[in-house]
């Protein structure tokens, strides 16, 4: 993600974007600290923050103390009154929306569950519900941001054919919300999405290069590699859900057999879990019983098969973190410890890196949370262009 400004007019709208990113994810606080991370001259600063400040992006709070002499430096923060953010959550057996600000605060959710018979008309009417559900409290937004079960194609906004979900395929959303609403329309893979979310705002902030995984219902997975999201020119996120750890194990849903998500997913360890105690409980309970040490052996059961799986994206992608998200971030530091060790004696460079792994700063959240951040991302880069 570019740290730099440019002096130049034709860089005018990335130089904005930019300087709001460093604002609004609190990498700088002043005018002198943006003139100093970005390299832009004093004049470019206060040009781009008076217009800030006129159009209720931006707002002068207080003096922030400083180990120099001179004036204390004004600290900038975002503007109570600066639009919001639209983010759609389109999962695989239920659609949501919420209605953030720039801090992800949330200030209106909503979601609808999905009925039997549910078809592609059927889908965009529940979504197109949720949205004017949003609206109703607040026009005022700078976008809408989807996030969607993949395969995705984030050119067309198309939903491809994702695996088990109702049959629908080939779902053009990002053209009919744009024809339904007067906005923006950023669309990704939720795997994409929630590894976005972590690196603007969450586990992987400081960091440039990491391994979201999401364990869930499925196993989804995106790449922040020198500060950008990895994917082809199509937007495709990395799979490494459907990475091969038992050629000849359990048929998955995609087809193919011994698939990492057969084995690692939620409903896998649930059914283990289940079995293995007799208590139907929810897996975040579970979690919470881990001193059982029937519970005990299913999770390091769990640790050992996500191993192989990460060791192999390690060695392709060189990361220096991985960040469980969805559901596995409820998954107790104990294993978290394990599978680090596991991964940093496995793995094929050695002694230079020590990966670490981590939990997402936000849950089962991160999902929706990455839905706004595909909006959020479209400002900081200037591509959603300011109303000014």
């Amino acid at each position: 993600m570019r740290k730099k400004g440019e002096n130049s007019r034709v860089s005018s709208k990335r130089n904005r974007g930019l300087i709001l990113k460093l604002i609004a994810t609190g990498q700088c606080h002043s005018r002198i600290e943006l003139a100093r991370e970005t390299e832009l001259t004093k004049m470019t600063i206060t040009n781009i923050i008076s217009e800030f400040r006129q159009n209720h992006i931006i707002v002068d709070a207080e003096e922030r103390p400083n180990d120099v002499r001179g004036r204390n430096p004004i600290t900038l923060e975002i503007d109570r009154k600066a639009p919001k953010i639209l983010g759609v959550l389109v999962n695989d057996t239920y659609c949501e929306a919420v209605l953030c600000d720039f801090k992800l605060n949330i200030i209106r959710r909503n979601r609808i569950d999905y009925t039997d018979d549910l078809n592609a008309e059927k889908l965009l009417e529940n979504i197109s519900d949720l949205i004017d559900d949003m609206l109703e409290i607040e026009k005022n937004i700078f976008g809408i941001g989807v996030a969607s079960l993949g395969p995705v194609d984030i050119n067309k906004g198309e939903i491809l054919n994702p695996s088990d979900f109702y049959g629908i395929k080939n779902v053009m959303l990002a053209d009919r919300l744009r024809e339904q609403f007067p906005y923006p329309v950023y669309m990704d893979s939720v795997s994409n999405s929630s590894a976005l979310a972590e690196a603007l705002f969450g586990a992987g902030k400081e960091e440039h290069d990491f391994i979201y995984l999401g364990i869930g219902d499925k196993i989804g997975s995106g790449v922040i590699s020198q500060g950008e999201l990895f994917r082809n020119s199509k937007g495709y996120a990395p799979e490494i859900g459907h990475v091969c750890i038992r050629p000849h194990g359990a048929l998955c849903t995609c087809g193919n057999r011994g698939c990492l998500q057969s084995y690692a997913s939620v409903p896998a360890v649930l059914d283990k879990l289940k079995s293995a105690t007799g208590e139907d409980l929810a897996f975040k309970e579970f979690c919470e019983k881990a001193s059982d040490e029937k519970v005990n052996k299913v999770f390091h059961e769990l640790m050992d098969e996500l191993l192989p799986a990460i060791v192999s994206s390690i060695n392709i992608l060189h990361p220096v973190s991985v960040i469980l998200g969805d559901q596995g971030a409820f998954i107790p530091q104990k294993y978290l410890k394990y599978l680090e060790n596991q991964i940093n004696e496995h793995k094929f460079v050695q002694g230079y890196t020590n990966i670490s792994v981590k939990q997402s700063n936000y849950k089962a959240d991160v999902k929706i949370f990455g839905a706004v951040c595909n909006v959020i991302m479209g400002l900081f880069t200037g591509e959603i262009e300011l109303p000014f």
